[in-house]
């Protein structure tokens, strides 16, 4: 195997291992925005006038409708990166850092000015016969949310850096173009043998399987 071909080897081992982390850090990130989506960032309390005060829960999906949806693109972004390449991973991996900079947004809002917000009242269309009296807030969701958000950025930068090295369809190639490598191979092998350099008798067996499979012959010269 020569230098460039080691060389090639390496940089498609280093983007897949880009790829498999990258992956894994948006399931990740997916999964904790469908979470937090689920659990309860405040509590309502407030009465009537009628009876003893009530407390409506304020769900994650109440205050933040999108967080579903930013899940869903983050599972899309899994997808993308193994079947498109070039400038469209780029932009993919563009779309992804904004998504997770804005999944940040409503965290940070929570963190810094949940306590006794009125929109907690107005995410849930509280009937406005009710006089809101206290909102109480938990921070866990925010900060398990900000975890989702630097997940989802990180996976975005390692796909743009490997996007240069393109997605699934660079690991395959046309018959024509296949044919066109291996004979290639074959002379290049054979100039090598010729001028006693030493070859690899391994690597001059897979050529030659290779060569018969894709109907390259091994023993015509170079026209």
């Amino acid at each position: 195997m020569t230098d460039s071909e080691q060389a090639t080897g390496g940089s498609r081992s280093g983007g897949r291992r880009r790829q498999g982390i990258a992956g894994l850090l948006l399931a990740i990130a997916a999964i904790v925005l469908w979470t937090v989506s689920r659990m309860r960032w405040a509590e309502v309390i407030a009465e009537d006038g009628l009876g003893v005060p009530r407390t409506f829960d304020v769900n994650g999906s109440d205050w933040s409708p999108w967080l579903v949806a930013v899940a869903l693109l983050f599972v899309a972004g899994i997808v993308a990166q193994f079947a498109v390449s070039g400038w469209v991973l780029r932009l993919v991996a563009l779309i992804l850092a904004l998504a997770a900079v804005l999944s940040a947004v409503p965290a940070i809002s929570l963190i810094n000015n949940g306590q006794n917000n009125m929109f907690a009242a107005d995410a849930i269309d509280l009937d406005p016969k009710y006089d809101v009296r206290v909102i109480l807030t938990s921070n866990t969701p925010a900060y398990l949310l900000l975890v989702g958000a630097v997940c989802a950025a990180i996976a975005a930068v390692l796909m743009m850096r490997g996007a240069t090295a393109g997605g699934m369809s660079s690991k395959y190639t046309s018959p024509a173009a296949r044919r066109e490598e291996l004979e290639k191979k074959v002379f290049a092998e054979r100039e090598r043998a010729a001028r006693g350099e030493e070859t690899e008798s391994d690597g001059n067996e897979r050529l030659l399987w290779d060569s018969l499979d894709n109907g390259v012959d091994p023993t015509d010269e170079r026209p």
